[in-house]
């Protein structure tokens, strides 16, 4: 076989199945494909859609791998360490802009600049260069605010910035001006005279008249390779579309001839190296490329023209991150005072008494009064009296209980009867209704200081109580202040009467709790679930946006073949979501501490500390919301479906205690549960953090972030490219 000359890029013998990322409903089959590109020279591969062009230039920078066959680029394998490939040897446009919607014009092209290791001096005249040569729009201008001609020409100045020994275009001219055109194709001449390889594909067949070479590829068969002049002369055709589609009709006529569906043969090889004609193929030419080396150009022993060092990358991609935060009013706006909006919310709404509680009242003793209802405000009415056997004979004592229940904020609203208050209860007037007896005072008299008294009595010393039980948190809240108006009237009565105040209470004594307020706030209780809560969803959100945003848009995919890793990626994401972190942290604590006075009797490091760590855990769950999920609404829905189940388990809705076996064991297992409780005892309990219940809150916490990067470094290992 006659010796190749120098090449830039060659395939030989590719078995290459994949799926599209966007369409898992077809498959493609890259099939003893033999193909060389030389140093210096334009090769124009030309196919229609879903022939595997994408694919195949994907293989070539490293992002994919061959099933069978190799591939050498600029001397050696792509990914190998040392190619240069992926990295600063290849200049890359895919067929997506891929370019972050918050850069400038010109930040877009400093960005791979940057990942290069290019002097700023030499970025600034590459810049300016090509400007000039493409027509960018205004430097300053946001690449999302730019028509797609002008964000394609955009993304072409990036590939071009570092000038490229091997530069790869996939579709660069579309929707580009035809005069723009030619002169882009003529700056390609002009680059490869200087020794680079170019690679491109093009809706535009005739447009690569210009290329020294050009391959047919067709349903991942490559039906030609030869030069633009050589393939018209051949098949006596005045257009390269015409000549394509000569091509097409003779595979397909040998297909309908010679294989039934779905098979494809392995050409055999001969003992000189050449290939057996397959029936498969269209090339009367076609030859295998032998498995030596010594076709292709030397390593270079001098270091490349640039150099892309980590140090570059981190700076590129930190300056990247840092300019689509900043550039994103609404993703600023929600990271910094989410948290804010939803602590005040918080605080403003849970925890206060409920207000204008209207209960009706039929209060038979003081309608058969000589004063009627209006004796209750009567000051000289005299409700105690002393008798001379020291009975104490009580009279209209029901006027004190509607006073003491109004200070617990409960309003009256007087009512003739009791079947009147009731209807009212059922209309939705009043949230209940209560009813004194006409004979209430004397027979609460009785029923304190008579042992034996008859059931009349009995009877009547009862409040009787009807409640719309429909709204459980009011109708508990008027329960407990109904006993609280009860407890302080008995005190008044039986200190009016001389007696000793206890009589009359329940024989309970509460002493003092050992942890918390005799009343305790609910506020105090949720607070702890609820600001771990915010800072661990409000992560997720905005990791797994941003991460699927980068993703979707390709920017991730690119800058992977400029060379960047994508260990470098994450961990600038983490170093600047963690930062955002501790502000939404120490926003919380601010607010819980200062303006709303949340009680804590413990460590307020141990505090922030759980808080920071709750906010990296939902970081990570972010990190695997964003490889799992292949757009914004999944990465929503499951984000929005795991948010409700974890709240209502967590215990901060409802207690643990209350809910079955296995219900119990499966909320453990969350990832704020135990934390939550930990954050609970620190700030109720002054717990340190050598106790069991804080320090299992932390070892949770720390438990659900290893996991959560485990599962996602699983699927990085096993996801196809």
């Amino acid at each position: 076989m006659a010796a190749r000359p120098t090449a830039a890029v060659l395939v030989e013998r590719a078995y290459k199945h994949y799926g599209s990322p966007n369409k898992s409903n077809y498959k493609s089959v890259l099939d003893n494909l033999n193909m060389v590109v030389e140093r210096g020279h334009i090769y124009g591969l030309l196919g229609p859609s879903g022939c595997g062009k994408t694919t195949l230039l994907s293989c070539i920078v490293g992002r994919r791998k061959l099933n069978s066959g190799n591939i050498w680029v600029l001397g050696g394998k792509p990914g190998e360490k040392g190619s240069g490939v992926p990295g600063s040897r290849v200049g890359y446009m895919p067929q997506d802009i891929a370019l972050v919607g918050e850069f400038t014009v010109k930040d877009a092209v400093y960005f791979f600049g940057r990942i290069y290791g290019m002097p700023n001096d030499k970025l600034e005249e590459r810049f300016k260069f090509l400007s000039d040569l493409l027509e960018l729009s205004s430097a300053s201008r946001l690449v999302k605010t730019l028509s797609g001609g002008q964000q394609r020409r955009v993304s072409f100045a990036a590939s071009l910035v570092h000038e490229p020994e091997l530069l790869i275009l996939d579709e660069p001219t579309v929707g580009l001006d035809p005069v723009l055109r030619d002169r882009i194709w003529d700056f390609l001449v002009e680059i490869a005279r200087g020794g680079t390889a170019v690679i491109i594909t093009t809706h535009y067949i005739d447009e690569t008249r210009q290329a020294n070479k050009i391959g047919l590829l067709r349903d991942g068969q490559l039906l030609a390779e030869e030069a633009p002049a050589d393939l018209l002369r051949k098949f006596d055709c005045e257009t390269l579309e015409d000549a394509f589609y000569k091509l097409a009709l003779r595979q397909q006529s040998r297909r309908r001839s010679t294989l039934t569906p779905d098979v494809v043969p392995e050409p055999a090889v001969s003992d000189a190296g050449a290939a057996a004609e397959s029936p498969y193929e269209s090339r009367e030419d076609f030859t295998v490329v032998t498995s030596s080396t010594d076709v292709l150009t030397p390593r270079r022993e001098k270091p490349y023209r640039y150099v892309s060092d980590y140090k570059s990358r981190y700076k590129a991609v930190f300056i990247k991150s840092i300019q689509q935060f900043a550039r994103n009013p609404g993703g600023l706006v929600f990271a910094v005072l989410f948290p804010i909006i939803q602590v005040v919310a918080f605080f403003s709404a849970i925890g206060h008494d409920p207000r204008d509680l209207q209960v009706a009242v039929v209060n038979e003793e003081a309608i058969y009064s000589p004063l009627g209802l209006d004796i209750c405000h009567n000051k000289s009415v005299q409700f105690i009296e002393i008798q001379e056997d020291e009975r104490c004979q009580q009279y209209m004592t029901s006027c004190w209980f509607l006073e003491e229940m109004a200070k617990k904020d409960l309003d009256p609203l007087y009512y003739e009867s009791a079947d009147e208050a009731k209807e009212a209860v059922k209309n939705g007037k009043v949230y209940g209704a209560l009813h004194f007896s006409r004979n209430f005072s004397d027979a609460l008299s009785n029923r304190i200081q008579d042992s034996d008294m008859a059931d009349d009595d009995v009877d009547d010393s009862n409040i009787d109580v009807w409640l719309d039980m429909s709204n459980h948190n009011i109708a508990n809240f008027i329960k407990v202040q109904l006993l609280k108006a009860y407890k302080s009237f008995t005190k008044r009565t039986m200190k009016a009467c001389g007696k000793d105040t206890r009589l009359g209470q329940i024989p309970a004594v509460f002493h003092d709790p050992v942890y918390g307020k005799k009343d305790p706030e609910v506020v105090a209780f949720m607070a702890p679930g609820v600001m771990i809560t915010i800072v661990f969803f409000l992560s997720a959100i905005v990791t797994s946006t941003l991460m699927i945003g980068d993703r979707l848009e390709g920017i991730w995919e690119r800058s992977a073949v400029a060379g960047v890793k994508a260990r470098e990626m994450l961990n600038v994401h983490i170093v600047i979501q963690s930062c955002v972190i501790l502000v939404q942290t120490a926003e919380m604590m601010f607010l819980a501490w200062g303006p709303y006075n949340l009680p804590s009797k413990g460590s307020v490091i141990a505090i922030g500390v759980l808080l920071y760590l709750q906010g990296l855990s939902g970081m990570c769950y972010g990190f695997l919301l964003s490889i799992y999920c292949n757009s914004y609404s999944l990465s929503f829905f499951v984000a929005t479906g795991s948010f409700y189940p974890m709240i209502l388990l967590c215990g901060i809705m409802w207690p643990l205690e209350a809910m079955t076996g296995g219900l119990r064991i499966l909320a453990l297992t969350l990832p704020f549960t135990i934390p939550a409780t930990a954050l609970r005892d620190i700030m109720q309990k002054g717990a340190s953090i050598l106790e069991p219940t804080v320090y299992q809150g932390f070892l949770v916490t720390i438990a659900w972030i290893i996991v959560t990067l485990a599962l996602c470094l699983l699927r990085l290992k096993y996801r196809k490219n």
